[in-house]
């Protein structure tokens, strides 16, 4: 991932995150009917937001530390929630923030998940040569069996 295409991505979620903070609780409440949503979708959506925002910091070129993006989903989750105290109908509560921490822990898993296959791969090993080298010990065991017969 390019350096410019981080910063994007980066904004362009920090921009829906403080834009759905800020949406008067009426508005999201006849949103969420229109759509017939459940009443869980907010938080599904802040969840997503902040994997997604760990997952952009947590890989190249960014590759921010494991414990500053922590630190960093905290202070942003604890602001979007200081923010919803000056929003219409919206009250802050402190349930969002760990839903938006688990968000950013997930996010992290899954950058460490993409870099141990990453480096599992560079190695000469990928899910399609396990699965081939799997799938030869079967067959050559089976035809072990077969030829005792």
């Amino acid at each position: 991932m390019k350096q410019l295409t981080s910063l994007i991505l980066i904004s362009f979620q920090l921009v829906i995150l403080l834009v759905g903070t800020q949406m008067p609780g009426a508005w999201r409440a006849e949103g969420l009917q229109l759509l017939h949503a459940p009443t869980y979708v907010s938080s599904l959506a802040h969840f997503v937001l902040f994997a997604g925002l760990a997952l952009v910091m947590a890989v190249r070129p960014v590759s921010w530390s494991g414990s500053r993006i922590l630190w960093a989903a905290l202070a942003l989750a604890l602001l979007t929630e200081a923010f919803q105290y000056f929003a219409i109908d919206r009250h802050p509560r402190l349930r969002d923030v760990g839903i938006d921490l688990a968000g950013t822990v997930a996010g992290l898993l899954l950058a460490k998940l993409g870099s141990v296959f990453a480096s599992s791969r560079l190695g000469g090993l990928t899910f399609g040569s396990l699965k081939r080298s799997w799938f030869l010990k079967a067959g050559s065991i089976g035809r072990q069996k077969n030829s005792r017969f």
